[in-house]
């Protein structure tokens, strides 16, 4: 028997069981949902410390403190030689307060709050309030009004009938002693020029007996 058709045929017979079947098609993967943004973060809530420097006012209704040029000195009255009325004591000591926290507001409603009795000075036809705070914040050439009313209120007083005044300097008769406690209070040149004259055109304030402010006028 002839061997090698038969080889050939078997060999054939391999290849063919060796050969890889066809794959079948691959099954559709199943569509993806696209996925969200993600949100950009919440802007967060400002400091309130940030707030209070901005000047703004915070959720406790505090605002920053206002600048005048009382704002440095000390919202507790110096000791008196001697006593006041307690109603004038009274009126004093809340003047200073409102005047070293810079409240014109403040000012004012202690002005009215017998009547609108104060004299004050520059502008009658303007309240007492504005005219100060419009001094203080003059650009060209600012006025300390707050803070000569802290340091005249702090000075010696004097009493003459039912009005409590201030300073002393502002009296009949002043004397040189009245005029060394002006020492600060304007330049040097001017307080001279006041004694030498002997009319103190400098801030006088009067309250009365029973704790009425009625003046805070300077010059004539």
């Amino acid at each position: 028997m002839n061997r090698a058709p038969l080889l050939s045929a078997c060999l054939l017979a391999t290849c063919l069981a060796c050969t890889e079947a066809p794959r079948a098609p691959a099954e559709p993967s199943a569509p993806t949902t696209p996925s969200r943004p993600t949100p950009p973060p919440a802007p967060a809530e400002p400091d309130a410390g940030a707030l209070v420097d901005a000047g703004a006012t915070t959720d406790a209704g505090t605002t920053t403190a206002a600048t005048c040029s009382a704002r440095d000195l000390s919202p507790v009255p110096k000791p008196t030689a001697k006593p006041l009325p307690p109603a004038v004591a009274s009126m004093r000591e809340r003047i200073i307060a409102a005047a070293v926290a810079c409240d014109y507001a403040a000012l004012q409603k202690l002005g009215d709050e017998k009547g609108k009795a104060v004299r004050f000075s520059y502008d009658p036809d303007q309240d007492m309030a504005t005219t100060w705070r419009i001094q203080e914040e003059w650009a060209e050439s600012p006025q300390p009004v707050l803070s000569r009313l802290v340091q005249v209120l702090n000075l010696p007083f004097y009493q003459e009938g039912n009005l409590i005044y201030w300073p002393t300097a502002f009296r009949e008769g002043a004397t040189a002693a009245d005029y060394r406690a002006l020492k600060g209070l304007y330049p040097d040149d001017q307080l001279q020029a006041m004694r030498k004259d002997k009319s103190y055109l400098g801030l006088r304030v009067g309250i009365t007996v029973d704790g009425d402010w009625q003046l805070a006028v300077a010059g004539d």
